[in-house]
Order: C-alpha cells, then structure tokens, then sequence
C-alpha cells in the first residue's frame, strides 16, 4: 500500500501527531549521508548496500490474468480524480470556511476504500467503496477536528499562549458563521476571552513549566475534553457544526460514486489507433542514470533515472523474453500505466521540482531489509508498491498495474498467504493499521504447522492507538517475539531514518540528500511468528540490536 504532499498531520484524543500515511521528509532533519555509488554492473549501492535485491526467490500467489490497462482510461480516471479533489476543497472551504482541506484526510479516505477491500465483483480501483465516509467517521472526524480550530498538542507557555488567543479568534468568527448558535456557546467563548485576557500576563518573566503546571496547556487540554463530568468547547462547537460537515460527507460521496460508475462503464474507442509512450532520457551531469521523460499523447511524467533503471530489471525479472521492439513498447505502456496510477493516487506532480511528501511511500532504508533478508529470511513485503519495493515479490494497492512488476495482489484481498517471512510497513492511519493488525491475526491463527513470520513496522502511537493496543495485548501474546519484556522494539525518534515517499520523483532518485530523512517520532517493531516460524527464524537479543542498528542513520 502506498501514502501526499499534505504534511499537517492530526492529533489524536492525547495530542499525539497522527499523520495520514508514511511519514515523507517535508519536516523531518536530513541524514548524515553517505552517496549513491553506481557499480558498472547491477543495483546501485550506499555504504555498501544494494538499494535493492531481486535476487532469489519467494513463495508466491496464484493471480488471475489481468487485461491490459488503458492508458486513455488512466488519463481519464487522474482527470476525474483531481477534480474531486478540487471538489472536496471547494466543500470544505463553502461549508466551514476552511483555506484548504484537512491534512491528509482525501488521503485516509482512499486509504480506508483499499483497505477495506472491494465492494463488489467489478470495483473501481481507486474508489472500490466511494460511500464508505457515510458508515466510517473518519473523514467526518477529520473535518470536525478543524472546528473551531486544530491546535498543536505539546506546546506551553507563550507558544500555549498564542494558541488559545488564536483558538479564541476562530471560535469568535465561528459564531459569526453559525445562525443559530446558542446563547450557552457564545457565553462560553466570551468566558474563554476573559480567562486568557486576566492569565495572559503570567506567561512573562515566569520560570519554564511542564505540561502539567502550565495553566494555558490545561486550558488548551480542557477545549477538547469529553468525559461524564466535562464538555470542552470544541465538543460542543462540533456538535452544532457536525450537520454541515455531514454535508460534505454527503457531497464526496455522490461525487465519488458518480466518478466510479463512469469510470466502470468507460469503453476504449472503437477503431481508435494506440499511441506509442515515448521514452526519453534528459541529458545530465550528475552520477548514475539520467532523468527519464515518459511522453503519452500531450502528457509528460518525469521520472528518476534511477527508479527507471529499477523498474526495467524488476519488469524483466517477471517478464522473460527477447528485448525486441515489441518487448519494449509492452513495457512502456506498463510503467506509463504504473506511474500514471500512483500520480493520480498521491496527488502529487513528479513533474513539479520540489515537491515533498508522498507520505505512503515511505519506507525503511535498504540496510533493513538487506538485514532482513540474510537474518530473518524475509524475502516478501506486504504493503509496497514497484515505486519503493525492495524485493521482487510484494503485495501492492493496485495489482492491475502492479502485477506485471512482481505485485501478488493487495494484502487486504489475499484469502491466505504463503509460508514464508514477510515485512510489514503499513501506511501509518489507524484505521489501516488495525485492519492490517486484524488480518495478521487471522493468518496466524489459520497457519498451521507452515511456518509464518511477521516482521511489522508502525509508529510509537502509544497503546491507545487500537493496532498497537491489539499486537501488543492478549491475543497476539503467543506470537509475540521480543528479548527485552516488552511488546515490541523501539527504535526511538531522531535516532533512526527512512526512505522518502517520494524517492521516484525525477528531483530525488539518486539524491541521497533528498531520498533519505530522519524519523522525527519513535516507531515499534513486532516480530510476530507462529511455532514453526519462531523455530526458523528465531529473533534472538542479539538480531534485536543489530535491527535497531540496521535502522541508525550513518554517524
């Protein structure tokens, strides 16, 4: 699966960053870095390490055979897709005045589509279940967190300070744009104002306090409080909102549905000739391949020279033959379909330099899974895409593209899996991630005597994130596998790097300084395994550290 240049991330009941996908490099310190070598034959390296290994072999899945893809369909469906997302910031500005759209939320929108999985026999890929926000609460949860306003969780004094002040200005224009705003709301905004105006100067000359003792991160804790004996005044500005951000539910979801029903009865035309897709490679100084133009018709993608190299070695590793005129012109339209499909997905132009984000993509450095491949056996991922994997067999979101690059289909459709070592990197949604927690349980409980193993990675959330409650509560405690008696490894924040979401932009690729960042939050590691799978791959104290080590950036 894969995560978006809205970097925002949400905060959950305690404050604590939520982002919609895997963390991109956008606010996150750059790495040490060692370069990018480029040995005259195979995979690039970094210190040493292939930036991916298609070597051997795994396990794999029985899929059934896939039409080709219509490019003219996949320029349609990025057309459509980024009207409704014009659309949706349109609804949200005209309903509650925002500037712009939650961060990240359209995001876990689609997310929770492909995770939930089809919706019926003949499903549109990006938009399986386009109605599922009227029955799932989390792109209404999403809006609603605006109102009246989004406020950062761990900051005191003046930064507190300056928080409410700001919070009390929305929550005074709010009541400017609700009609029927009620005699208790507006009291208790007015109430607000005097309490910051009569504390305000106690933020000067005053020695630094905790979160504890700070009287305006009390208060800023207070808004948002929803117990028997409390209700904050976001609680109560969100139930008189709550109908026009239903609206806005209401609206994407009859857009969404309109799009998939158009895109499902979509039909090539008839005698229409198919345009060859141009490859091209722009003239450059810098080491190692070139940037790579692909041209269909009037549209141009850019993409890393280096991503382009990667793509054609795993393209031939499942496409055996004679590289002829035909072999290519196959491939072209492949990748051109693949990288017009997961553009359309993220929302992001390769085209536009500078860009940043692409959250879903994200991924842990090759030094992992090189690691995990000799240590651990592991040889598949369960949630990549041909854009970032780094074996040359993995369960992707869109198989229909996907799969002429080593995809097995998406995680969330598989009825089982092979026996075999697997990663795990969801995007990092909590919807997502307790779907994910959800099926793994399955596997291994239905596993048997194969061996089945589980190497997971996913953000230090704490436990009241319901995935990591559930693999860290009772009954993942016979799979469990970890030496120092805790639930799981943590690698802590700033103390560990990952690969950026979009490391296949034509401004990143081979640009060390731009493909790998610094983790900003702690993230856990679950070793889950069956019996058979504890007995060969066992994750000793010892393979512990040296996982946490593999995750270092360079010093």
């Amino acid at each position: 699966m894969a995560g978006t240049k809205r970097q925002a991330p949400e905060l959950d009941r305690q404050g604590v960053k939520r982002r919609g996908g895997r963390g991109g490099s956008g606010a996150a310190d750059l790495c040490q870095l060692a370069p990018i070598e480029w040995p005259t034959e195979g995979a690039p390296t970094r210190r040493g390490v292939s930036l991916w290994d298609f070597s051997g072999s795994h396990p794999t899945a029985s899929l059934p055979c896939r039409e080709e893809a219509s490019l003219e369909k996949e320029l349609l469906r990025a057309s459509l897709l980024a009207g409704l997302r014009r659309r949706y910031a349109e609804a949200c500005t005209d309903e509650l005045g925002l500037e712009q759209p939650p961060g990240d939320s359209i995001d876990r929108w689609l997310l929770e589509q492909l995770a939930h999985g089809r919706g019926q026999i003949e499903y549109e890929p990006l938009l399986p279940r386009p109605r599922i926000a009227e029955t799932s609460r989390v792109l209404l949860r999403e809006l609603l967190a605006e109102v009246p306003m989004r406020c950062h969780s761990r900051v005191t004094g003046p930064l507190a300070l300056d928080q409410l002040q700001r919070y009390h200005q929305r929550a005074t224009d709010w009541l400017g744009r609700l009609e029927g705003a009620s005699q208790q709301l507006r009291r208790e905004v007015d109430a607000l104002g005097e309490w910051i105006q009569a504390n305000a100067e106690t933020v000067r000359g005053g020695r630094r306090r905790s979160a504890e003792e700070c009287p305006f991160r009390k208060k800023l804790d207070s808004l948002v409080a929803e117990t028997p004996l409390e209700t904050g005044l976001s609680v109560r500005f969100r139930l008189e909102v709550e109908p026009k951000a239903l609206n806005i539910v209401r609206i994407m979801s009859d857009e969404a549905e309109r799009l998939a029903k158009q895109l499902l009865a979509y039909t090539e035309p008839a005698g229409r000739p198919q345009s060859a897709v141009e490859l091209e490679e722009q003239a450059s100084t810098a080491p190692g391949p070139s940037t790579v133009v692909l041209r269909y018709g009037e549209e141009v993608l850019r993409l890393s020279g280096m991503h382009a190299r990667k793509l054609r070695c795993l393209y031939q590793v499942h496409n055996a033959g004679p590289c002829d005129e035909i072999w290519e012109a196959t491939f072209r339209r492949r990748l051109y379909a693949l990288l017009r499909r997961y553009v359309t997905f993220i929302g992001l132009d390769p085209s536009e330099e500078g860009s940043r984000g692409g959250n879903m993509h994200a991924a842990a450095p090759e030094s992992v899974f090189a690691w995990l491949r000799k240590e651990m056996g592991v040889g598949c991922e369960l949630f990549a895409s041909p854009l970032n994997c780094y074996f040359a067999h993995f369960y992707s979101a869109f198989p229909d593209v996907d799969s002429h690059f080593g995809s097995q289909g998406s995680f969330f459709h598989a009825e089982d899996l092979p026996e075999g070592s697997y990663e795990v990197g969801p995007p990092y949604t909590e919807e997502v991630m307790d779907l994910m927690a959800q099926k793994l349980l399955c596997f291994l409980q239905a596993s048997g005597q194969r061996p089945l193993s589980f190497v997971v990675f996913v953000p230090d959330w704490g436990d009241d994130c319901t995935a990591l409650g559930r693999m860290g509560g009772q009954e993942f405690e016979s799979f469990r596998q970890c030496r120092h008696g805790g639930a799981c490894v943590l690698a802590r924040g700033r103390e560990h790097q990952y690969i950026s979401g979009v490391q296949f932009f034509a401004d990143s690729g081979a640009n060390a300084a731009r493909r790998y960042y610094v983790v900003p939050h702690g993230t856990r590691i679950y070793v889950l395994q069956n019996k058979a799978g504890a007995e060969k791959w066992p994750f000793t104290k010892e393979r512990e550290q040296a996982l946490l080590e593999r995750l270092r950036p360079p010093q």
